[in-house]
């Protein structure tokens, strides 16, 4: 592994590479999307008549769209993103140059980079609304927290597609694993409340940090939130080390 080819392999991914603006159109999109959401929940708050005393909580709001919207999204980004260089052949290419971990992590770099500038941009959209619609301050450390949970939080989703994507023959095979992949953390996240399926899904330590942006930061333990970061760290380090292995493993 090598820190500088990993820099260099994400760099050509978001700038040169055939998918950078596949991927940059996709992490506008979400932005986008976000933004709309974000508008119309204060004029579906404005409709009731009560509107006047609400102080709408943007960064409650926005968090729930990375909550929900988010893994959609890092799926429809990341699915194919090693499958495709390996069904091409480009692959052989780019590993004749680096080592295939650091091509792997490369590659997490890129997507990981993306979607937290999408997160941050997302962060200060909501204090904008804040700040001119009710007059709020513009909280710079709730913005930090929001972008560093919330790209952790995509990143431990980016990661598990990557694994896939490693082990898939093609970008059909790919799609329809990462879907049942999701699928199948949905399912582990609803019934894995009070038991260990719990820590398999990402969605977990997502619900775990909504208190800091409900208005609820005075029940939350700082403890608790340096325990959802490490647990995420973890997670990541898993996928990207079993995808690591995997393209050891496969004949490119």
């Amino acid at each position: 592994m090598n820190i500088l080819k990993i820099i260099v392999v994400a760099e050509d991914e978001m700038f040169n590479g055939s998918k950078s603006k596949y991927l940059l159109a996709v992490g506008g999109i979400f932005i986008f999307l976000s933004l709309v959401i974000i508008h119309y929940s204060n004029s579906i708050i404005s409709l009731f008549p009560f509107q006047n005393n609400i102080n709408v909580p943007y960064y409650l709001i926005s968090y729930l769209i990375v909550l929900i919207l988010g893994p959609l999204v890092t799926l429809i980004a990341s699915y194919d993103f090693i499958c495709n260089e390996i069904q091409t052949g480009s692959i052989r290419y780019i590993i004749s140059k680096i080592d295939r971990t650091s091509f792997i992590l490369g590659k997490f770099l890129a997507l990981s980079s993306v979607f937290t500038v999408a997160v941050f941009i997302i962060a200060i959209i909501s204090s904008l609304y804040s700040l001119f619609l009710f007059n709020n301050a513009f909280e710079l450390g709730k913005i930090i927290l929001f972008v560093v949970i919330s790209s952790l939080y995509l990143s431990c989703f980016i990661s598990g597609f990557l694994f896939i994507s490693t082990l898939s023959p093609e970008s059909k095979t790919a799609l329809i694993m990462s879907g049942v992949f999701l699928g199948i953390l949905i399912f582990a996240f609803f019934k894995g409340n009070g038991n260990f399926l719990k820590y398999l899904t990402p969605y977990f330590y997502g619900i775990s940090n909504i208190e800091l942006f409900g208005g609820l930061t005075h029940k939350f333990e700082f403890f608790e939130l340096l325990k959802t970061i490490f647990l995420m760290i973890v997670y990541n380090s898993v996928f990207l080390s079993l995808a690591s292995i995997a393209i050891k493993r496969r004949d490119l």
